[in-house]
């Protein structure tokens, strides 16, 4: 069971790999595509959202292509994967009590709530210029 799915990852990629451009240089989709191993087109469709979202801004011209809309200390990862996946939740329960007849006295619910929230303030906590610093030092995160 995975609760992150590839848009999320893909999703990260792409903006770690803005970030780590000199600030405001435009980067084509096909170079991230290429860098990153992702399928252009599905990178597209991951761009779309996250322009949607001002994440990235996208500029037209000869030296078009995209580049971050905020500071990347400025894009908390709990935001790029709630643009990316919708609302983080392990059940439909916790966000909707009336989803499950057994909510009010369920004492799971709780756990799973709790759970949900440790991974809201993890990812709420780290930063895109924080991944993009620590790139290979997977430790940093424990």
């Amino acid at each position: 069971m995975s609760i992150i799915s590839t848009r999320s990852r893909y999703g990260l990629r792409l903006l770690i790999d803005l970030a780590e451009r000199a600030s405001g240089e435009t980067v084509d989709l096909h170079s991230i595509a290429v860098r990153q191993a992702i399928p252009e087109k599905y990178l597209s469709k991951l761009a779309a959202s996250l322009l949607g979202a001002g994440l990235i801004r996208s500029v037209r011209g000869a030296k078009g292509g995209y580049v971050l809309a905020k500071a990347p200390e400025d894009i908390d990862l709990y935001t790029v994967v709630e643009v990316l996946e919708g609302r983080l939740s392990l059940l439909e329960c916790t966000h909707d009590p009336e989803a499950c007849p057994r909510s009010s006295d369920c004492g799971a619910r709780s756990l799973w709530g709790g759970l949900e929230q440790a991974v809201r303030d993890y990812l709420g906590a780290k930063t895109l210029a924080t991944v993009a610093a620590v790139r290979g030092q997977p430790e940093y995160f424990i």
